[in-house]
This record gives C-alpha cells, sequence and structure tokens, in this order.
C-alpha cells in the first residue's frame, strides 16, 4: 500500500524558498480545496508574473513537490479612515506588501500557516531594512456560491478589514485586508534591547 503525498509530515517548520519559475512539472499534484489555486500554480500565469518581476513566489516543497506557494507584490493601502492619526501621520494611502495568492495542498498539513508565517517575519524582518512598509494587504477571497470565505484566517492571524462596515458579502468576491507591521517590529526591537542589557 503507497504512502499519501504528505502523510505525517508537519509543514509548519519547514523552509520557505524562492521558486524558480523554469522549473518542469511546476505544481504537478498540487491540490487545492480551490481549484483555481491549483491551476494558478501549475499555469503560465505565475510564470509570467514572476520573469515581468510584477510578483515574487515562495514554496514550501517536499520530495520535490510543493505543498504550498504565496506571492508578493508591492501595493498600496488606500482607506476612508485615517489609520495612523494617533501618530500624527493624516494619509489615508500607505506603502504596502500584497499576498497575491496563497494556497497549500490540502494534503500538506501546516503548509498555509508556515507561508503567511513566514510571509510577515520578512516583511518585518528583511524587506522593512530596504524599503518603506507598513502594512501588509490581502483581498480576501469570499465565494457566495461556495461559502468559501477565508476572511477569519487571516483575523486570526491579526489582519483587519479595511472597512469594516463593508458587507459580509462583498460585490466583488473578496474584502480587502491588512495587517500593521509596526507593532511586530517594536516588539522585534524590544527583545534586541533587553538581549543587550
Amino acid at each position: 500500500m503507497s504512502q499519501a503525498r504528505f502523510e505525517g509530515i508537519d509543514f509548519s517548520e519547514f523552509d520557505v524558498v524562492e521558486m524558480n519559475p523554469d522549473l518542469e512539472n511546476l505544481g504537478q499534484g498540487f491540490k487545492c480545496l480551490r481549484n483555481d489555486f491549483a491551476t494558478y500554480i501549475k499555469g503560465r500565469k505565475i510564470r509570467l508574473e514572476c520573469k515581468s518581476l510584477t510578483s515574487k513566489c515562495w514554496i514550501i516543497e517536499h520530495d520535490e513537490k510543493i505543498a504550498g506557494y504565496i506571492t508578493l507584490m508591492a501595493d498600496k493601502l488606500t482607506t476612508e479612515y485615517r489609520l495612523l492619526e494617533n501618530e500624527g501621520v493624516e494619509y489615508r494611502t500607505f506603502p504596502a506588501v500584497k499576498i497575491g495568492w496563497l494556497a497549500a495542498d490540502k494534503r500538506a498539513k501546516g503548509a498555509g500557516r508556515r507561508l503567511l508565517e513566514w510571509a510577515l517575519e520578512y516583511v518585518t524582518t528583511d524587506l522593512i531594512n530596504r524599503v518603506g512598509v507598513r502594512f501588509v494587504t490581502v483581498d480576501a477571497l469570499h465565494d457566495p456560491d461556495t461559502g468559501y470565505d477565508i476572511a477569519s484566517y487571516y483575523a486570526r492571524f491579526g489582519f483587519k478589514h479595511v472597512d469594516p462596515t463593508e458587507s459580509i458579502t462583498p460585490k466583488c468576491n473578496f474584502r480587502t485586508m491588512y495587517f500593521d507591521i509596526k507593532t511586530v517590529v517594536e516588539e522585534l526591537n524590544a527583545l534586541r534591547r533587553t538581549r543587550l542589557i
């Protein structure tokens, strides 16, 4: 009897590596709850986006099989609300990094969580030192036909709705959410200071 793909593997501590868009059979055998997420990793679109530098993709893999992937791209967060008014910032548009696609093979335990945690860590410990960015954004998909709604998943990680008054069933099948990385950066800086004492 053959073992199912990823059986008994916990991906929560796996390394996340940048995807090579020139790989043969990219995403072969990848099974996700939503077919469009599986089609994206197997298709031409992801290769074109990576090669044209409009997004970057990172993966978790085991035995050369993709367990999950995440894409990041430049973005801006625009809101009617003055999110940073208490800091004296009156802007309503802010620099951000967008999670374009996040998908895990449904057999890969912990892969989605690992990728999201990795992305937040990457932005707060690496990108923040290279470019001004305050928020991580995501367009949380809501499919009224199937009942699929990923917003609660992102909320568990601290993401908030840009417009908290927006209808639960959005007009365009997604609701934009954001994660404020400043609190994480401040906590990391405080830890570094205590280690120096």
